[in-house]
């Protein structure tokens, strides 16, 4: 990929709304490979690093994106307090995370493992579109079920399902399934401090 071509490729991904696929890049410029979209970004990456820049091109939702550096973090979260910046609470951090896991799941399902009504959290997340409605399942009453959404990936900076930690990679988890959720397992897939919109995420 010459230089023209790839400072293309970092037009099109600063100004993207959104993670933008390789697939859409490689449409976009037109006579690139999927390679080369990869090695131009690995190549502008490395040239952020030796000038020392402050972000870097991730990949997160399926697409890649610009991101901040953690150490900058501090700074960036003050800048868009008031401005997007969601925190979840714990109950919506323990119910998005067995959403993220057990998914497609209902309503009842999550409540037999918290214990509590999860309605109000269930519509919170929904209107974060953290979550949404995929159908109904085929038991009585054919109660509705809830995935996650690319925006659950996106504001995580998870490029996909399968990024997520095995449950037998949570040191504090018991057993293979959510079933056996203590109060404060989850504390281990999303922290608290986790925020939707605008913060550094880079690892």
């Amino acid at each position: 990929m010459d230089d023209g071509t790839l400072r293309l490729v970092e037009a099109l991904i600063f100004a993207a709304p959104e993670p933008v696929e390789t697939e859409r890049l490689v449409e976009i410029v037109g006579n690139i490979t999927i390679d080369d979209v990869k090695t131009g970004i690995d190549r502008l990456n490395s040239d952020y690093e030796r000038e020392e820049r402050a972000f870097r091109i991730i990949r997160g939702a399926g697409g890649f994106r610009f991101a901040t550096m953690p150490q900058f973090g501090r700074w960036v979260r003050r800048m868009v307090v008031g401005s997007g910046r969601i925190k979840l609470s714990r109950a919506a951090l323990e119910t998005l995370s067995l959403i993220a896991y057990r998914q497609p799941t209902s309503r009842a399902e999550i409540e037999a493992v918290r214990g509590v009504d999860v309605s109000g959290v269930l519509r919170l997340l929904l209107e974060r579109k953290l979550i949404r409605i995929k159908g109904r399942d085929s038991a009585p009453g054919r109660p509705l079920l809830y995935v996650t959404t690319p925006n659950f990936l996106r504001h995580f900076g998870i490029d996909s399902l399968a990024d997520l930690p095995r449950p037998e990679e949570m040191g504090e988890l018991e057993g293979s399934s959510f079933g056996t959720t203590r109060k404060g397992d989850t504390d281990e897939l999303f922290s608290e401090d986790d925020t939707i919109g605008g913060d550094s995420d880079i690892d």
